[in-house]
Parts: C-alpha cells; sequence; structure tokens
C-alpha cells in the first residue's frame, strides 16, 4: 500500500509580487496538496518618490511613476509618494519610518494572502516569516486569515514540520540571534518530533554544504548555521527546507536527510519553488505491517509554461 502527497516549498521572494504569483502558478500547475511560503516575504528597500505637483522625482531624477511602480511589484520594493518635506520628516525619525514600513507591509500581505487564496488555496498554505521580516509579520498574515507555522510544529497528513526562521547576525536583519541560541531554540522545537516523518523548516542553511554557497566580495564563501547542520545531523529529518542564499539553489546529503534551497530569482520577477513527494509505503509482515516515509520526485522550477503573471 503506498499514499504520498505533495509539497511545494519557495522563499525570499522579498516583496516581488511577479515572483510570488509565479511561484504560486507553478504550484497550481504542478498540482502541489500543500505549500510551504518561507522567510523572507518583505521588500528590502523602500523608495521615497517625491511629489513636485503632477511630476514626480526619485533621488532628484524625474519618472514615470507607473512605470516605477509596475517595476517595484516585479524587483520588491515599496514605493512612498510624498511632499518633500514630508519625506525627510519619515527619513528623518526612525518610529515613522517603521510605522510606513508596517502600512506597506500590511498592504502587499493583505493583496498577497487574496491572492494566494485565488490561484492556490489559502487552507493549504503554510507561512513562515525569515529573519528580514518585521516581527508584526506574523500577526499580520494572522489577521488576514494565513496559517504561521514559524517557531511552531504542525502536521500534515501524519508529518509533522517544524519551522524556525531566525537567522544568524547580520546586523541589518529583524530576526537575527547567535548561533548557540538558534541551536537551543531548534533543539526546542525538536526534542519531541519524530525523525521518521519529520521535516525542518529553518530559514538559515546548513554550513558547509551546497546551500550556503554565497558570494562575498570577489569569493564565494559558506554563510551558512552551524547550528542549523548540527541540527540536522542529529535529528536526521526526512527532509529539510532552507533559503536565505539567494544563489545557492540546490540539493545536498547530510546523513540520511535530503537538504534543499530553491534559491531566489526575486529581483528579476522570476518564480523559483522546489516540490516534492512524501509517500508512505507500507508493507506487511503477516499480521504486522511497517509503514516508512519517503521523499521522492525532487523537482526544482524557476520558469514554466504555464507559468503566468
Amino acid at each position: 500500500m503506498v499514499f504520498k502527497f505533495k509539497i511545494g516549498f519557495f522563499t525570499d521572494v522579498h516583496g516581488s509580487e511577479y515572483s510570488f504569483k509565479r511561484s504560486l502558478n507553478i504550484a497550481k500547475a504542478r498540482k502541489v496538496d500543500f505549500l510551504i511560503v518561507s522567510g523572507g516575504l518583505m521588500a528590502k528597500e523602500i523608495l521615497f518618490v517625491e511629489d513636485t505637483g503632477g511630476k514626480y522625482f526619485l533621488n532628484g531624477k524625474k519618472v514615470n511613476l507607473n512605470n516605477l511602480n509596475e517595476e517595484a511589484l516585479r524587483s520588491g520594493k515599496y514605493i512612498v509618494v510624498d511632499k518633500k518635506e514630508v519625506i525627510e520628516d519619515i527619513k528623518s525619525d526612525k518610529s515613522k519610518l517603521e510605522k510606513v514600513i508596517s502600512e506597506k507591509v500590511t498592504e502587499q500581505m493583505s493583496r498577497w494572502v487574496k491572492i494566494a487564496d485565488e490561484v492556490f488555496r489559502l487552507e493549504r498554505i503554510f507561512w513562515s516569516a525569515g529573519h528580514g521580516d518585521i516581527p508584526q509579520l506574523d500577526s499580520i498574515l494572522k489577521n488576514f486569515g494565513g496559517k504561521l507555522i514559524n517557531e511552531n510544529v504542525i502536521n500534515i497528513e501524519e508529518i509533522q514540520i517544524v519551522s524556525l526562521g531566525y537567522g544568524s547576525p547580520m546586523g541589518n536583519s529583524y530576526r537575527e540571534i547567535p548561533d548557540s541560541e538558534l541551536y537551543i531554540k531548534g533543539k526546542s522545537l525538536l526534542k519531541d518530533a519524530d525523525k521518521e516523518r519529520l521535516i525542518m523548516n529553518f530559514h538559515m542553511p546548513p554550513l558547509n554544504t551546497k546551500l550556503d554557497n554565497a558570494k562575498v566580495g570577489l569569493r564565494k564563501s559558506h554563510v551558512g548555521s552551524k547550528a542549523v547542520l548540527d541540527l540536522i545531523t542529529e535529528f536526521q529529518p526526512l527532509i529539510s527546507l532552507h533559503g536565505h542564499v539567494h544563489e545557492s539553489t540546490s540539493m545536498d546529503k547530510i546523513g540520511e536527510t535530503i537538504a534543499l534551497n530553491p534559491g531566489s530569482l526575486y529581483q528579476l520577477g522570476d518564480p523559483s519553488i522546489v516540490t516534492f513527494e512524501v509517500h508512505k509505503e507500507l508493507k506487511s509482515f503477516g499480521s504486522v505491517s511497517v509503514s516508512k516515509y519517503i521523499i521522492k520526485n525532487i523537482e526544482f522550477v524557476s520558469t514554466n509554461p504555464l507559468d503566468v503573471v
């Protein structure tokens, strides 16, 4: 007897509505049963456009506002249009800037939850914020009906998913903690997990693997987390899902665990999603039945003929 279902996973869309919608469309076209949308949801950049009475300027250069808005949807940026004095006031006041960012994130997530429900099915989508996402993002998504799984253990079709969005310190992100603390938080979540049916969804990739090779200056370096590597080695989940390092689209093995990073092409507005099947194989030995979960048919998808913006 064989039982199976398909999971889709994408991460680090960073405010790109094109990338988000196209990844959803691929999940639908690939007939995914459940979808995990992981960390790096909000945009990394905010553009302040000066309104001079019908003419618009960005950094002193005249711009077409319609074109700029369209490009922002593609590459993932928030746009604030206002008078020069208002913009300068926002920039000079941290609390006002944070309020504007929160409003922009709320506006976008309201739209994204509706899109997710229309393209896919909201009740089959699970959201997990990452270390670049504002702390309010969790409550924002919950208020719009999103199922949050960050810092939690959930069950999907007999499978356990353990999620953690914290990242190693970078000095400019909202949810960064020392690697030692990341290990403690992760172990606390995993301590009662059943590794025979476990999926780890930790935003940081494991250190010194194919998943964490980032370009730093003119060289490539491993920038992942030793804590995450140690936790995978210790708990040996069926599969572990990661992001953060956009250019490291890859699969690796850590012991018996398959580790995946779908990467990110958000700046181009392109999708980057990985799908896989969870099979439950039941074998009978006389009156005794033994079940085993297996990961099969892993597929990385960046483009697709059915991928429609």
